[in-house]
Formats: C-alpha cells, sequence, structure tokens
C-alpha cells in the first residue's frame, strides 16, 4: 500500500512540475526525486532550468501539490564534483557557497543537462563496479566488513536459488562448514599471535585478524544454515 502511495505521489509530481513550468513559462530540463540524506517520508523533486536548480516538496495541502523549498541559480557556481555510485549520484557544486545534491538513478542524464546546458566545470570521480557498492564507497574497515558479510550471504542465496541440484549444495554446503571452522580456528590463532596466521598482509595486527577472520567464521556459518 505505501509503495502504490508514492509511486502515485512521484506521478502527480511530475505531471505538476510540468504544469509548474508551463505557468512559469520556462523550460523544464530534467527533474528527479532526491535524496536529502534524512528518514523523512516526504517527497522531494530537483528540476533544471536554464537558470538553475529548484527543490519541489510534495504538498498535499495546496492546490498545485508542490511546495518550491530552494532556488539555486547556476552562477553561484563555478565547478561541479560529481560522484556515482549504484543507485545514486552525489553533486557538490563549488562556488560562492558550496551545495551537494543527492539524485536517484538519473545521475548521468543530469550530468549531461549541466554539462550542456551551463558553463560549470564538471569533474568526474573515477570509481570501480566495487567502490559503487554500499559498504565500500568510503575505506572506512567496518562498513567493509558489514558489507563483505552482507554481500556473502546474499550470493550464497542466489547459488542456491541457481543451483537446484543436490549435489552441488552439499558441495557447498561442506565448504561453508570448512570456511566457519578455518575462520574460528585462526580467528583463535590470530588473537593470540597475528604473525602466524597473517602471511602476505603488511599489517599484522589484532584488528586485523579479527575483521579477517571472523567475516570468514560469521559468513560460513551463515552459509551453513543457507545450504542446509
Amino acid at each position: 500500500m505505501k509503495k502504490e502511495k508514492r509511486h502515485s505521489i512521484r506521478e502527480t509530481m511530475k505531471k505538476n512540475l510540468r504544469k509548474e513550468y508551463f505557468y512559469l513559462k520556462k523550460e523544464l530540463l530534467f527533474y528527479c526525486p532526491i535524496d536529502l540524506g534524512t528518514f523523512s517520508s516526504e517527497t522531494y523533486y530537483a528540476t533544471f532550468d536554464e537558470d538553475g536548480i529548484s527543490i519541489y516538496q510534495y504538498d498535499k495541502k495546496t492546490e498545485s501539490k508542490l511546495k518550491l523549498c530552494e532556488r539555486h541559480p547556476w552562477k553561484s557556481w563555478n565547478k561541479v564534483k560529481v560522484d556515482h555510485y549504484l543507485t545514486t549520484s552525489q553533486f557538490i557544486f563549488q562556488g560562492k557557497r558550496n551545495w551537494i545534491l543527492s539524485l536517484f538513478q538519473k545521475g548521468k542524464e543530469a550530468q549531461k543537462i549541466i554539462e550542456e546546458h551551463t558553463s560549470l566545470q564538471t569533474e568526474v570521480v573515477s570509481r570501480s563496479f566495487l567502490k559503487k557498492l554500499p559498504g565500500f564507497r568510503s575505506n572506512a574497515p567496518l562498513n567493509k566488513y558489514i558489507g563483505s558479510i552482507c554481500y556473502t550471504a546474499l550470493i550464497a542465496f542466489l547459488l542456491k536459488w541457481m543451483i537446484p541440484f543436490q549435489a552441488p549444495q552439499i558441495a557447498l554446503y561442506s565448504i561453508s562448514i570448512g570456511c566457519m571452522l578455518l575462520g574460528l580456528l585462526c580467528l583463535t590463532i590470530g588473537l593470540i599471535e597475528p604473525t602466524i596466521v597473517l602471511f602476505r598482509t603488511n599489517e599484522k595486527t589484532r584488528t586485523k585478524v579479527f575483521y579477517l577472520y571472523s567475516y570468514l567464521a560469521i559468513s560460513g556459518f551463515i552459509c551453513v544454515f543457507i545450504f542446509w
């Protein structure tokens, strides 16, 4: 029900934004839902025109169902740094006053509009596919640790779904048990003497041991139940 309501609100926003720009006698170059980085259930859209960027909020109390929250002229900035992730794109506008805009899905389209219709200098951050995934966007060890466990569990679920035959699943179940036991053994030894279990890493610390082998043990434990 909530999903249907959200879809209905977004369709209303799209329709009314076109009307809004028709009445303003401006060309609507681009519109897209935005991520304000809050837990608010409100719906916000960013619109691009020849003069700048506007932020609109869905407001059921008004006749147009739109509320103009912010307006930013292109001339306020001289440069934009673009960082494309898997589902969102972050635009860091730099100038008299820096401003950050996060867009859902249509980041590359927005980048093209900026390049074609403004004089802003565009810098695109180069990222590998792995660096675009949630959990790996930063170099924070805890985020990468949690992300690795989640993605391993997801891959295990996909393998179970894609391989319906019993023999391969038994093999994967056995490998999972082996990984779990190996992780527990190396974790126990490594917390006593890290250099014994860390062969090819420059950082031979107990923290490294914990992240590496607790990941192996926990992932193995989860996979055991998946392939049970």
